[in-house]
This record gives structure tokens, sequence and C-alpha cells, in this order.
């Protein structure tokens, strides 16, 4: 973890604490008496803190499960803060195209774009730009710079990265005015009864689950359109089967093609937010394949096709498929 340093450069690293055991609580396991005592961490982290030796009784390393005693004294040091601001760092990057204006690559699945509030800045694809260029839009703020659109933490593919402030203001621009051309390729359960059709269900998130986007028709509900057409089928023998769709969603909005292809019936596999199972192997599904590991949804950002921000000349871009995705694409047959 990157972490700040005392004075002008980054936060100050914060003091050792002693906490003293008072009568009402002897008896108490250690971990649940930290975390009832400090505030601002969980019993679980406690109990991280512990077995890496930042909780100290006279000295001496503790156990999670031991009892606290009257008198006792714990010395608790604790992790140092993590600085606010992703650093660079040394990560590698699928690039497809670059020039003093634009980044284009292919991110891979498992990376999140850009930090999340109050999660430690690192291993983004935030960090990995930094420590690739130094120079980056910063419109987004020093959290997201050149970030101008991104992709959910496991799927794959295609993303635009503004170098220049002006370049990201006329990118955000085509996003808006919904004149960027994007396509996906997602593996789904079920196969569709038509060759091709369109989604038109606004989504908002969920009332219940508030990392879930729902089809709302209520105020809340915004426009979201996705059209789709059938690619190539999987296993036709085993019903409900398998099938590649080929997405085309005019809209942006958040989860869009999980929960459109989810409201037709046919969620995409290995989602484990919308689907039904977290892994799958090929092998396993069709008797013959070669053994293939899916451990995350099936979607790739395929295509990209915008107006270059500052040359306005077309630009068209695709990914292929990842190496998790070919053996899935290539056990399937064309739907035509």
């Amino acid at each position: 973890m990157v972490t700040g340093t005392e004075g002008p450069e980054g936060p100050i690293d914060p003091a050792p604490q002693v906490h003293r055991v008072e009568q009402a609580d002897a008896g108490e396991r250690l971990d649940r008496w930290l975390s009832q005592q400090i505030p601002g961490h969980s019993r679980s982290a406690f109990r991280r803190f512990i077995e890496e030796g930042r909780i100290s009784c006279d000295g001496n390393r503790c156990r999670p499960s031991q009892r606290v005693h009257v008198g006792n004294e714990f010395l608790f040091d604790p992790p140092p803060i993590p600085s606010l601001v992703p650093l660079p760092e040394d990560h590698e990057l699928d690039l497809i195209h670059q020039d003093d204006q634009i980044i284009v690559i292919s991110k891979r699945a498992g990376m999140i774009v850009h930090p999340a509030p109050g999660t430690a800045p690192e291993n983004t694809l935030v960090n990995a730009l930094l420590g690739h260029s130094d120079q980056l839009s910063s419109i987004g703020g020093e959290d997201r710079p050149g970030i101008v659109h991104r992709l959910d933490r496991e799927t794959s593919g295609l993303m635009v990265i503004a170098r220049t402030d002006e370049a990201h203001r006329e990118l955000s621009r085509q996003f808006h005015d919904r004149e960027v051309s994007k396509e996906y390729l997602a593996l789904t359960h079920g196969i569709p009864g038509t060759p091709s059709g369109e989604i038109d269900l606004p989504l908002a998130r969920s009332l219940t689950n508030p990392k879930k986007r729902v089809v709302r028709h209520d105020n809340a509900g915004r426009p979201a359109f996705t059209a789709w057409k059938l690619d190539r089928i999987l296993c036709p023998e085993k019903a409900p089967g398998y099938a590649w769709i080929h997405c085309f969603p005019s809209t942006g909005r958040t989860h869009q093609i999980r929960v459109h292809l989810r409201a037709i019936g046919h969620p995409i596999l290995c989602d484990y937010l919308y689907g039904h199972e977290t892994s799958a192997n090929l092998s396993t599904i069709s008797p013959g394949s070669p053994p293939a590991l899916l451990e995350r949804h099936a979607l790739h950002a395929w295509r990209l096709f915008f107006q270059h921000p500052t040359r306005q000349q077309p630009m068209r871009f695709e990914a292929p498929l990842p190496a998790d995705l070919v053996p899935w694409w290539e056990a399937a047959k064309p739907a035509s």
C-alpha cells in the first residue's frame, strides 16, 4: 500500500495508542474488545492487526481469541494512513492506440478503472495510466485523471483515455450526445428464439441492494436502450444452451447490458450479481471441449467508434477476445 508521510508531502501517520481494560470488560475476547474500544476498524480488521503484530500487551504478541483481564494495557500501532491520491504504478497495459490527445487500451478483466470512495487508490487502471504517462487530462479530478467513461471491474475490452482537457471535454460531449458507437460480446444462458431484438427498459438503482441496478418504470428509472443480434450458439442440444450475443448499447447506464440481458431471460454466464454461478468450465458444459475455466462474467467491450477529439477524423478500434473467452467462442457455432 502507498502510505502517507509526515509533513506537507502527505498525511501524518497516526501515533500508537494505549488502551486499558476496565472491570466491566474483563473476560471479553481481545478482537471483540478492541473493535468496541477503537472506532473506525472492524473486528476482522483487528484480527488482521493482531496477526501483523500491531497489537501487543506488555511487549508480547497477542492472539485474537485471548481473553482480556482487568488492568491489561494493550498497545495499538495503527496502520499508516493511505494516500488519498492515486500514484503511478507499474502495470502492463494493452495499448491499442496512442497519440498526443488520446490513449486507447483494452482493459483486462479484474482491473478496477478508478479508486472507489474510501478505498486505497492502488492496483487500478488509473494507477497504471499514471505509471505509463505523465500527460493525462485533469477534468475528472486527481483521483480520475484521463477517465472519460468506465467499464465494470470484470468486463474486459476497449476504453478511450483523454490525455488533454480539450480531448476530455470533446469526448465527454460525444458520449453525452450518443455519438460514440460501442459494441460488446456477451456469452449468455439460453438461446434467443429470434435472431435479433431491441431492449428498451429504464434502469435505476435497486431499492434492496445498492450494488445492483434493476428495471424500474417509476420516476427514478432512466432511459436505457440496447439492440442485439444472435452471433453464435453453444450446446444447443443441452437445453436451454448458451449463446454469444452481439450487443449495441446506445445509452451507457451502469450494468446496462448485464441487466437488460437478464431481463429478456438470458443472464450473462458467470455474472455473480445477476446470473446463476460464479465460475464455469467449458469441458463440463460442452463434453469433448478442452478445459477452460471462466471465473468472471463473460462480457467484452469489442468495438469502439468515435471522432478524434481534435482532428475530427473517424476512429475505429477492435479488441480481440481475451484468452479466457477464446475457447468459449471457438467451441460455439455460427448462429446462421
